[in-house]
């Protein structure tokens, strides 16, 4: 699967190979940087959507919770302008590699 945010393309295949090889150059590192700052952007998004009580702080696990209902995933998937697979990856993205989301 591929996603775009502005100059840069994501390939899922390539992040999850990269994520998990420890020795990078400068590029994949930089590309590694780019997703996670778009990833948390999203997230945060997506997390905003989902969120009954706007003043009640969520956890990811919640959020992944709120999103085994079939309409809210359509309800975020058409207000982002984004798939549901999209919604998936970056959650379980920003879950495996974001240490500071809890």
């Amino acid at each position: 699967m591929q996603f775009t945010d502005g100059t840069w393309t994501f390939d899922t295949e390539i992040i999850d190979a990269l994520a998990k090889n420890q020795q990078r150059d400068e590029q994949e590192r930089e590309m590694l940087n780019a997703l996670a700052r778009y990833a948390y952007t999203r997230y945060r998004q997506i997390r905003d959507q989902v969120n009954p009580r706007k003043c009640k702080y969520m956890r990811i696990d919640q959020v992944k919770e709120q999103l085994k209902s079939p309409a809210k995933r359509q309800r975020v998937s058409n207000l982002l302008n984004i798939t549901e697979e999209e919604v998936y990856y970056i959650v379980d993205f920003v879950k495996k590699y974001l240490k500071y989301v809890k």
